[in-house]
């Protein structure tokens, strides 16, 4: 069980997400650092801060939480994209970035999923710690 939104595996992968995006901003030339680089950096903040938000709501809110994560995380693949055809000299550094996207968007999904889908009373009877409002955390591999 965990006890904070610091133990959530997707939190700490989307927090570490914006940091990467943050240092990937400062790079970019000075014209775009207020124009895609902004907007990308404030969506990657968005992330692990409604995953936290959400944590502490609980149940309904805390999957409301979790798709509004998943959206920015949809806007920060659309301005990663923008960003790979405008600096092709970055497309190395962008495209891991892409793909620690993809796998925080499949953690956020199979997340929802789980809580939306909770087991079935038997299961739930055996292992009493998972509910729609405690999302079971598995490690996910790259």
């Amino acid at each position: 069980m965990y006890q904070s939104f610091r133990d959530l595996v997707v939190w700490q992968q989307s927090f570490d997400f914006a940091k990467n995006i943050y240092a990937l901003s400062k790079t970019v030339p000075s014209e775009d650092r207020y124009g895609v680089a902004s907007q990308l950096s404030r969506a990657a903040i968005s992330m692990p801060a409604h995953i936290a938000e959400g944590q502490r709501r609980r149940g309904r809110e805390f999957i409301k939480c979790l798709n509004f994560a998943n959206g920015s995380s949809a806007e920060c693949e659309t301005y990663l994209l923008l960003l790979q055809e405008f600096y092709p000299k970055q497309a190395d550094e962008i495209q891991k970035l892409k793909e620690s996207n993809t796998i925080i968007q499949k953690m956020l999904s199979g997340l929802i999923y789980s809580m939306e889908h909770p087991k079935n009373k038997e299961e739930q009877k055996a292992a009493p710690s998972a509910s729609a409002s405690e999302p079971v955390m598995v490690p996910v591999t790259a």
